[in-house]
């Protein structure tokens, strides 16, 4: 059994890692889980930003949800909670996890930053930007919502922890109002949502 230890704040991207940890029946040490962990001497050993979540694995330091969550995945390969390494179903994996991670999130998270003064003071706002990370958000979740018509799940016809990333990339836009016009995001959603060891608060429409 691997030793996993997690520092994390449940209103974080610490839920990505800690759905997949639910679903590959894995214990892990929780660490911090209160706002002051971000940032924290201990957090900077691992993440030389200080940022949540920040792991290790068997002592070995790793940071980034979506780098956490696979790893985490590969190491309980009769779960089949993602793609093998070397297959195209793995390329795939990469590909939606980027592609959420780069053309999604980023939007997102922009607005959040924002918005409120969780991350920056509002003195440091810039809220004209926000109009302009919606449109650019929604044109990726109109194509997002394309491949959703003619799929259930985004790698090899089964739910994966590439479902993990993206479902928690949408359940921050769905907080922001953003996925009221994409019926197959939607319904997309409620199937992650129906698992079991979902972690992602529903926000609603």
């Amino acid at each position: 059994m691997p030793k996993i230890e997690l520092y994390e704040l449940a209103p974080t991207r610490s839920a990505r890692v800690r759905w997949v940890l639910k679903e590959a029946q894995l214990t892990y040490t929780s660490l911090g889980n209160q706002v002051e962990t971000s940032g924290s001497d201990a957090v900077k050993q691992i993440h030389p930003l200080g940022k949540l979540p920040a792991a290790r694995i068997d002592g070995k330091p790793l940071f980034e949800s979506a780098a956490i969550a696979t790893a985490i995945a590969d190491l309980v390969p009769e779960q089949n909670l993602v793609a093998r390494p070397g297959t195209w179903g793995r390329a795939l994996h990469d590909q939606w996890v980027s592609f959420a991670l780069s053309e999604m999130e980023c939007w997102v998270s922009s607005t959040e930053i924002n918005s409120i003064d969780f991350v920056l003071p509002p003195d440091q706002h810039v809220p004209a930007i926000i109009d302009q990370n919606n449109a650019m958000f929604r044109r990726s979740a109109a194509a997002l919502d394309g491949v959703l018509s003619e799929v259930d799940y985004l790698v090899e016809g089964r739910f994966s922890v590439t479902d993990i990333i993206v479902g928690y990339t949408l359940n921050f836009a769905e907080e922001q109002g953003l996925l009221a016009q994409y019926s197959n995001l939607r319904a997309y959603m409620e199937r992650l949502y129906a698992r079991e060891h979902c972690t992602l608060v529903r926000h609603g429409d």
